[in-house]
């Protein structure tokens, strides 16, 4: 493995450290810099998985199959192969137009590693949220024990039996 590759491997500090054996001075880091580019990470970076698979897709209806080859998963930081066999299927379903098409096989055909400088991140801050305001709920009318007893007592006069004076007094107090 070439110095280059190693270094956007692993970073020019382990680099210094590791394969020659010297401590990172500013002074050795500025060096392999001019000598590498400035392009170079200089902490070690974080490395990315990707895979990529053939894949035979089969229409539910008419059970047509079609193969498509070359679909790489998305980036990830590990290996997972279900995560990635249902990210191929999404990926095909979207090729292909529509949820009518399921995996049938996958072959798996190789990966890939991506490497990417991590520079510190703050830690986000969320918004703070206001507390949301209940609408205020209408308050009932209290109706005094006496006037419902002499709504009662007035249906009772008209005729009704218990039951429906019981619905009558029920729809007054909703």
């Amino acid at each position: 493995m070439k110095a280059k590759e190693r270094i956007k491997r692993y970073g020019l500090k382990k680099y210094i450290e590791v394969c020659l054996h010297k401590e990172p001075t500013p002074e050795l880091i500025r060096k392999y810099q001019g000598k590498y580019g400035k392009d170079i990470p200089i902490e070690r970076p974080v490395r990315y998985y990707q895979s990529r698979w053939n894949a035979v897709f089969e229409e539910e209806v008419t059970g047509e199959q079609v193969k498509l080859k070359n679909l790489w998963s998305k980036a990830h930081r590990e290996p997972d192969d279900e995560r990635d066999i249902d990210e191929i299927e999404r990926q095909g379903q979207n090729k292909l137009g529509g949820s009518n098409w399921h995996l049938v096989e996958a072959r798996y055909r190789g990966k890939r590693y991506i490497y990417h400088e991590e520079k510190e991140r703050k830690p986000e801050r969320k918004p703070e949220r206001k507390p949301e305001r209940k609408p205020e709920r209408k308050k009932k009318e209290v109706i005094p024990a006496e006037q419902i007893a002499e709504i009662a007592k007035g249906l009772k006069m008209a005729g009704l039996s218990a039951e429906e004076i019981g619905r009558a007094i029920k729809e007054i107090l909703k």
